[in-house]
């Protein structure tokens, strides 16, 4: 129980469109470069495109791509995103940012790999970090050590931070720099709780909004809807964290107690899950709901002398990256066994925070 009283077809259409009319028009660049990613392609399009320099702080800028017979030469991505320069997500969905449009084309657009939709930046390592300043959720090794060994089992890597012993269990601001966000497929937010990146951590927020926004995949867990809103040290509370979260945790009415869900829909994050299906935790209440979430999974604690049915975990598309949070995994035993001992599809890892997982990186 917690002592918290609150808890690419249009890149051929590009090309196509562009020697139809006799007009350049700006293509898709190529992959940035970064550790652990490949180096940065060349413009598509664009007969007098030059290539661009390369960004700072270790991540090569892309390959400008501008139009027209006598096209001005790309400029320095330094990151940019989709085109846009100045920007601190260069290469992270597999483009380049692009070089300024000669007077009769445009700039060229986001590299993509599924037809239209920005996947993460390919890369396979993911960052579970799990710090907290207020309240500690003991099953947090638990429960890392469990996506790790299942991120394992399909290819992925996984970096832990403060997701150890109490020594491990200090905030690391560094990690959201948009430098490091960048290297990341994925983030997952586990069970943090008061000001897991420090404070204020405006800019760190910032640039983990930016990486959502931008096309990175984001998982949160449990507690991490209970940080930076207004509740610890006196401190204003972080709108923008609150906002990309989708809700604040304000309590669980019942407390660890069984309780009943009922899935909705059938997506990925919740394909393999029962039906309805019983399972022992904490079931939150939460305001500041946003009203884009998709609710994949509802649940109504047997201690809530409301019997409400409240959303426990749901998924959002976030400007052009993905975002999934659950809330449940109070227990230790959540991450290691079926949640309901009578359904043995009902695993909260390998049966919904996984493939929650995959689907927010676009795999």
């Amino acid at each position: 129980m917690k002592r918290s009283l609150r808890k690419v077809p249009w890149r051929l259409l590009s090309v196509t469109l562009g020697v139809a009319m006799g007009v350049g028009v700006g293509g898709c660049g190529g992959g940035g470069s970064a550790p652990g990613r490949g180096a940065a392609g060349a413009g598509m399009t664009g007969a007098g495109g030059d290539a661009g320099a390369a960004g700072p702080a270790g991540i090569a800028g892309g390959a400008g791509s501008t139009s027209g017979d006598s096209g001005t030469s790309g400029g320095a991505s330094a990151g940019s995103f989709g085109g846009s320069s100045g920007g601190a997500f260069g290469g992270m969905t597999g483009e380049a940012g692009s070089g300024a449009p000669s007077p009769d084309g445009a700039a060229g657009t986001s590299g993509t790999s599924d037809g239209g939709a920005p996947d993460a930046n390919g890369s396979k390592k993911i960052l579970i970090y799990g710090v907290t300043t207020g309240y500690r959720h003991a099953s947090i090794p638990a429960a890392a050590n469990a996506i790790t060994k299942a991120a394992a089992a399909v290819g992925l890597t996984t970096e832990q931070v403060g997701c150890g012993d109490a020594a491990t269990n200090t905030a690391d601001p560094t990690k959201f720099t948009a430098a490091a966000l960048a290297q990341y497929g994925a983030v997952i937010l586990l069970a943090n709780s008061g000001e897991p990146i420090g404070y204020p951590a405006t800019q760190e927020i910032q640039n983990l909004v930016d990486y959502v926004q931008h096309g990175g995949a984001l998982v949160a867990i449990e507690d991490a809807s209970h940080c930076y809103d207004g509740q610890f040290n006196g401190h204003p509370a972080s709108q923008p964290y609150v906002q990309l979260i989708g809700g604040d945790f304000v309590g669980h009415p019942g407390d660890v107690t069984p309780a009943t869900c009922t899935k909705a829909g059938t997506q990925p994050s919740v394909m393999q899950l029962p039906a309805t299906f019983g399972t022992t935790d904490e079931v939150y209440a939460f305001s500041q709901f946003r009203t884009d979430n998709q609710v994949v999974l509802s649940c109504a604690s047997s201690g809530d002398p409301t019997h409400t049915v409240r959303p426990v975990s749901w998924q959002r598309e976030e400007g052009a990256g993905r975002y999934f949070f659950t809330a449940l995994g109070h227990n230790d035993v959540s991450w290691t066994a079926p949640m309901d001992a009578k359904a043995p599809s009902s695993r909260l890892v390998e049966d919904h925070v996984l493939p929650a997982l995959l689907w927010a990186m676009r795999r």
